[in-house]
């Protein structure tokens, strides 16, 4: 019992150890932020290096959001894209977005409903669940799971859309918050909902359409166009990551084989098409 208390006490000594650390690191950010503003400093490089200590321990709806947000208005007086962006990120990470990708979740679980890979295995479980947890931010996996609806079922992209829509105004309406642990995706929601603009669907919608191989004359004129627009190439990137798993096929045929030896040509064209991308928004963006 004596060995208990000596373990309780540590812990509690250590849980005060890094709220004291924490509440300096929060005042050095508000004097250093203030310092920044009086001074007019636009090294935004050099400010990070200050104010990023706030992400070891920033809080959804807390201080530290609130103090990271100010951070960002200021940066947006002299670089709004650069705050913009910066926006964005830091509301997918806090977990703000993540019900627009349970939604989608459940509406890709429900249009896919009995289908099966060419393994046999469960097409949401096997493919479209991977696929959607791989993207990066909330519309990449929004679109990951979405991405075969309009191929693969009746539904026509703008149907797809429509029932996400309405399946996201279902969970904010649900008294219960059993859902945000369904399907495992990360961030964790925080409790608070944030709802898509028109423009974020009809970007969604748009890179659904590039997906939808029966949009193009032919598989060379359809890689060609997803090359050409962000968001569905790097969908694509992670579609194509998940079908060159071939340990989901027991046993594979000679053609499972050649369709592979297609996608891994494919995954290298688009990865080269990806790099293009960066290196010309770096560029843009100098």
């Amino acid at each position: 019992m004596e060995n208990e208390f000596k373990d309780f006490d540590q812990l509690a000594e250590t849980f005060k150890s890094v709220a004291e650390a924490q509440n300096a690191c929060l005042k050095q950010c508000k004097t250093m932020l203030a310092g920044f503003k009086a001074l007019g400093e636009r090294d935004i490089k050099y400010m990070d290096g200050y104010m990023d200590g706030l992400w070891d321990f920033i809080e959804a709806g807390g201080e530290t959001e609130k103090l990271y947000r100010d951070y960002l208005a200021y940066i947006s007086e002299f670089n709004p894209k650069e705050a913009q962006r910066r926006f964005k990120s830091l509301e997918d990470d806090l977990g703000y977005w993540t019900p627009v990708v349970i939604a989608a979740a459940y509406v890709a679980k429900e249009l896919h409903q009995g289908q099966k890979d060419k393994g046999g295995n469960d097409y949401f479980t096997s493919h479209l669940l991977p696929v959607g947890n791989s993207g990066f931010d909330w519309k990449e996996k929004v679109v990951g799971f979405l991405h075969d609806a309009a191929e693969d079922t009746d539904y026509s992209v703008e149907n797809v859309v429509n029932a996400v829509r309405k399946k996201l105004d279902t969970l904010a309406d649900s008294k219960s918050d059993d859902w945000w642990d369904e399907f495992d995706i990360m961030p964790y929601p925080n409790g608070s909902i944030f709802f898509p603009s028109d423009d974020d669907w009809a970007e969604i919608a748009s890179a659904l359409h590039i997906l939808n191989h029966h949009n193009a004359p032919n598989r060379t004129a359809y890689i060609q166009k997803i090359k050409q627009n962000m968001l569905p190439l790097r969908v694509k990137l992670n579609d194509l990551r998940n079908n060159l798993d071939i340990s989901r096929i027991p046993q594979p045929t000679s053609k499972d084989l050649e369709r592979i030896e297609r996608y891994k040509a494919e995954y290298g064209e688009l990865l080269n098409a990806f790099y293009e991308l960066i290196n010309k928004e770096q560029e843009e963006n100098v």
